[in-house]
């Protein structure tokens, strides 16, 4: 299985979070029979978390003691290189290149923008045959990328690969197979959500996305249709790249890729409360108005009587502050009450 010419690129989005992001590192380091290399690209983070990761590497500091991390932890030091988003674009990047590159990004370009800083790095090695999004608040298999590769060279059409994707703090239920698109609503869901593990023994055959806290991407859908689209900020972004290259290559989740997601560490989900799930909320809905204009204007008057619906169904739960996101967000109105950024 191990090539030595062709190399994955795993990329890890960093805001705030080291801790998790130590924890995602530990797992990364012990992934078998793959080339890899990892960049960590840090959003500006006010946490000193860049200095805490180059702690980690150097063996100064010790990954947070979990039920996930009860084996041999990964040798250090790791050889690490750190380089400015400015640098980017005159980096030479080859097997020469350290096994953990770090970037600082110096401002919070979103998730998109953040990654696509990463995956531009990872282009410009000419042995990059994949980049590994992975969202910093997973813990992976050892397993996990061994079998999406195998997936991807059976299967030369798909241009992006999904892992079963678990709850971190319960370990045997399904957090997502893949997801669909209501085309009518512009609204998501994911697939055997909630679900046992176990009861799981076959490949989703028919998805509209691969949500984003695992993507495995080929460096064929990188160079026809390009990286991620930065306008949204956050949310929607892996729904708007699959719109985009769903006539060019096949969408796939490999179930014996297993990755474990704690959800909305950096940003809050919409099922918290206070100012993460404010500013959540707002970006869930705004993507999903981004997204209706962008690819289904046809639909707009259904979406807006969807997101009607929404702030009505808000109002008789008593959602005041969530209904008050959803109006700013029809009116096109940024909360003022909410640290979006």
């Amino acid at each position: 299985m191990k090539d030595e010419k062709k190399i994955v690129y795993v990329i890890i989005l960093n805001w705030n979070g080291w801790i998790d992001t130590i924890e995602c590192l530990e797992s990364i380091f012990q992934l078998k029979l793959i080339q890899f290399k990892v960049i960590v690209c840090d959003n500006a983070s006010n946490d000193n978390s860049l200095d805490k990761i180059s702690n980690w590497a150097d063996g100064v500091l010790n990954a947070r003691k979990t039920e996930f991390i009860n084996m041999p932890l990964a040798i250090k030091p790791i050889q690490t290189i750190k380089i400015s988003r400015s640098d980017v674009e005159y980096a030479i990047v080859d097997q020469n290149t350290p096994p953990l590159i770090l970037i600082d990004n110096t401002e919070n370009l979103g998730f998109a923008g953040g990654c696509n800083v990463g995956v531009r790095y990872a282009l410009k090695d000419l042995q990059c045959s994949h980049v590994w999004l992975l969202n910093n608040d997973t813990v992976v298999d050892e397993n996990a990328l061994e079998e999406m590769i195998k997936m991807c060279n059976l299967n030369p059409s798909i241009g992006i690969c999904g892992s079963q994707v678990r709850y971190y703090h319960a370990p045997n239920i399904i957090q997502t197979l893949g997801g669909k698109l209501n085309t009518w609503l512009c609204t998501t869901h994911t697939l055997f959500g909630g679900k046992d593990a176990a009861s799981i023994i076959t490949q989703p055959t028919e998805i509209d996305f691969v949500p984003g806290a695992s993507m495995l991407v080929t460096r064929q859908w990188l160079e026809q249709v390009g990286l991620m689209s930065e306008e949204y900020f956050l949310y929607f972004e892996e729904i708007d790249w699959a719109e985009r290259g769903k006539n060019i290559f096949n969408l796939a989740v490999c179930i014996k890729s297993i990755v474990y997601h704690r959800g909305g560490a950096s940003i809050g989900n919409p099922s918290e409360s206070g100012e993460r799930g404010m500013r959540s909320e707002y970006y869930l809905l705004r993507g999903r108005l981004m997204f209706a204009h962008k690819f289904y204007r046809s639909r707009l008057l259904i979406v807006y009587f969807g997101m009607f619906g929404s702030i009505l169904k808000r109002l008789l739960n008593k959602k005041w502050k969530r209904a008050g996101v959803a109006c700013c967000v029809l009116l096109g109105i940024r909360p003022k009450s909410i640290n979006i950024g």
